[in-house]
């Protein structure tokens, strides 16, 4: 047989074996068939020789390989059983093949195997469904990067989660043969940003808006109020003699005051206003879509709930007063020119006496006075 590779071989022993038989009782014949066998046997002999020892060497080959496997693979487990992020690998249907125990112990699980039996599908972790299509669509470029998402637990809890996934292919790389995702709990990490934030934009002590954050959305809501036209007040708000509260009391109890009147304030105005203290004993209270009347009560209102107040201090009690300036929304003003016309009549509240609102009046347009006439109704004197 031609595809035998010793068919040179034994074609050496059949003619050997020929001339032999043709040969026999001849020594001259027998010496060179003996000849032409040891030949033969030599080549095959060297021959045997070099493919025993590329069998070793590639024994050896294949030993190492294998060892190096074992040794990557231990690597692998390693890092897959005891890395503090999630890890899954899923099906391109998304059908959950295989977790870590980090992964299960995240959403609150005994083990990966229980993981993987209660969830099924990566798409069961998604609380939004609108987070799951940015995981989707993020997943046809072939990857997705650090996607925070909101995560549900079988407890009912939300975490947020950031994830990085992506697409395992065949080894023609024609097709998805799976999906493999890493999932970190950033839930302590976002908490920390928003506290930051929070801090960032609120007064530490009361509560309330500081004045950098007041200024910022005080200007959204001005505008807002001239593109459609409508009515806008504010109340500058000052403690009454809060020297000799602090001279007498104590810090802590002029402290105590500020927060009193931080939380009556909040109480006297609508969700939709924005209250802030921007400066030691000076609060602000913008109101939007209010006219000064209606402004007017609310400062009455707020007037008559801080006097109502006692401050106790544990040896004594006292009330305390404010004054305050009113002023609204005018053409061509904007945020600080109302904060001015308040501060105005802020100083004539505290010049005629104190614990009472004045109103800053010009010659200036209200737009509370333009959208009544366009309206058709009487416009009554503020």
């Amino acid at each position: 047989m031609v595809n035998d590779p010793f068919h040179k071989e034994q074609r050496l022993l059949d003619k050997s074996a020929a001339a032999l038989k043709d040969g026999e009782g001849s020594e001259v014949a027998a010496k060179g068939v003996l000849n032409s066998l040891v030949k033969g046997y030599r080549k095959l002999l060297r021959q045997s020789r070099r493919l025993v020892t590329m069998g070793d060497r590639m024994q050896m080959t294949l030993n190492e390989v294998n060892r190096n496997l074992t040794v990557s693979e231990q690597k692998f487990r390693g890092i897959f059983e005891n890395v503090t992020e999630g890890i899954y690998r899923c099906t391109a249907a998304g059908e959950i093949v295989e977790a870590n125990p980090a992964l299960a112990a995240m959403f609150g699980y005994d083990s990966p195997a229980s993981f993987v039996d209660e969830v099924k599908n990566i798409k069961a972790l998604f609380c939004n469904p609108k987070d799951y299509a940015r995981y989707q669509e993020s997943l046809e470029t072939g990857f997705s990067r650090r996607l925070e998402v909101t995560a549900c637990t079988p407890a009912g809890k939300n975490i947020w989660a950031e994830i990085s996934a992506s697409i395992m292919h065949n080894s023609d790389d024609s097709e998805c043969s799976g999906i493999v995702g890493v999932l970190t709990d950033i839930t302590e990490r976002r908490s920390m940003m928003e506290e930051l934030c929070r801090l960032a934009r609120t007064d530490s002590m009361t509560g309330l808006w500081n004045r950098g954050y007041f200024m910022e959305l005080g200007n959204r809501e001005v505008l807002r109020s001239i593109r459609n036209m409508e009515a806008c007040s504010m109340l500058l708000i000052d403690v009454d003699f809060f020297k000799k509260v602090n001279d007498r009391y104590g810090h802590d109890v002029g402290d105590k005051v500020l927060i009193e009147l931080a939380g009556i304030m909040s109480d006297s105005v609508r969700e939709t206003d924005l209250v802030a203290r921007i400066g030691g004993e000076e609060f602000v209270a913008l109101l939007p879509g209010t006219s000064m009347g209606e402004a007017r009560n609310v400062a009455g209102r707020m007037a008559q709930n801080v006097r109502k107040t006692v401050i106790e201090t544990g040896k004594d009690e006292f009330s305390i007063t404010i004054s305050m300036g009113l002023s609204t929304l005018c053409l061509g003003d904007d945020l600080e020119r109302i904060m001015k016309n308040a501060d105005i009549a802020l100083y004539a509240a505290k010049k005629k006496g104190r614990d009472r609102v004045e109103e800053y009046r010009d010659n200036s347009t209200r737009i509370y006075d333009i959208v009544q006439s366009e309206a058709g109704g009487e416009v009554q004197p503020q």
